[in-house]
């Protein structure tokens, strides 16, 4: 049976055309926005291909991949974009951490004095390097860091934005040779909070060595819940997901910047590098506090939604898990 033309077809080419419009601008101009839009774009086509994969198909993505011409189309597809969210991603980060010192107000240019000549810093010591010296030097770092981690992005860009025709025609022919799904199709809402709860699952305990991945996981489960448009109950558990991935994420934020202030300024910037330390470290407990918090809502909600007998996993007392009925 043929696949019709589907609601998810025309969001995936929605998807594909902006990702195109973000590398050709990134090919001339990578500024800040361009960048960020080909991270996230990366990211939504991702989230969009799991989800008309796991819909098109009676097993599990994984099993589905297995000689299923939908599978490898998106397995070739998924490859790609990985290639150019990690190009991009070294570049976004780079921004965001300079964003970061100038929130903490740590960037304050000083005023200028009547003759002209910058006035010196309230209190400063003559001949003492001070915070705001160490933050100015640790953004020069990271602007030059970012003009490198740039060539390879605007190097590559219209190449990429031109093959992604490709990767679209391709995985299309694959869903046209695909079944149709039998019944209904399911809401975003509940596509999202599947995807969450089994992230939830494989990772019960949260630690400083595993949230980074476990933000990554629930930022896909956001962009499929956004792929759901103007529906009410999608929309709320991306905003759910949203939260919790932006406490997740400026605490990472943090926790690198304080690796590339220790980089750049070394000993010199002790004091710079506490400050952005303790922000770390703050961070770390708001981001724990809201994830917990936000992920007990969503998993309520999901079991809400889910049939009776909806077969889940709980971890066993010897650390393997176990299968149990609902």
């Amino acid at each position: 049976m043929v696949v019709a033309v589907s609601a998810e077809r025309e969001r995936l080419r929605e998807l594909t055309a902006a990702l195109k419009k973000n590398l050709e601008a990134c090919a001339h101009d990578p500024e800040v926005e361009a960048v960020h839009n080909v991270r996230t774009g990366t990211r939504r086509i991702e989230a969009m291909l799991d989800t008309i994969v796991r819909e098109l198909s009676s097993a599990n993505a994984e099993k589905a991949a297995e000689g299923n011409p939908i599978g490898d189309a998106a397995r070739a597809w998924l490859r790609f974009l990985k290639r150019i969210r990690r190009t991009a991603a070294a570049v976004r980060d780079l921004d965001v951490h300079r964003s970061l010192l100038k929130k903490r107000g740590l960037l304050k240019k000083a005023e200028p004095a009547e003759n002209g000549q910058a006035a010196p810093a309230e209190n400063a010591i003559p001949g003492a390097y001070t915070l705001g010296q160490q933050a100015e030097d640790l953004d020069a770092w990271l602007k030059h860091a970012r003009l490198d981690h740039t060539r390879p992005l605007t190097k590559s860009a219209l190449k990429w934005s031109a093959r992604l025709d490709d990767e679209l025609a391709s995985f299309e022919t694959a869903m046209e040779q695909t079944p149709s799904r039998r019944g209904t199709p399911r809401s975003a809402a509940v596509v999202a909070l599947d995807a969450f709860a089994r992230l939830s699952t494989e990772m019960q305990r949260l630690h400083e060595g595993n949230l980074h991945d476990f933000r990554k996981g629930a930022k896909k489960a956001r962009y499929m819940a956004e792929s759901g448009g103007d529906d009410p109950q999608a929309g709320a558990v991306g905003k759910a997901l949203k939260r919790l991935q932006d406490e997740i994420g400026d605490w990472h934020d943090w926790l690198v910047l304080a690796d590339e202030a220790h980089q750049a300024l070394g000993e010199r910037g002790a004091e710079l590098t506490a400050l952005i330390e303790k922000e770390r470290d703050q961070h770390f407990s708001l981001a724990i506090t809201t994830t917990e918090r936000m992920r007990g809502r969503l998993m309520g909600e999901w079991q809400a939604l889910s049939p009776v007998r909806r077969k889940r996993t709980r971890p066993s007392r010897n650390g393997a898990t176990e299968s149990r009925i609902a």
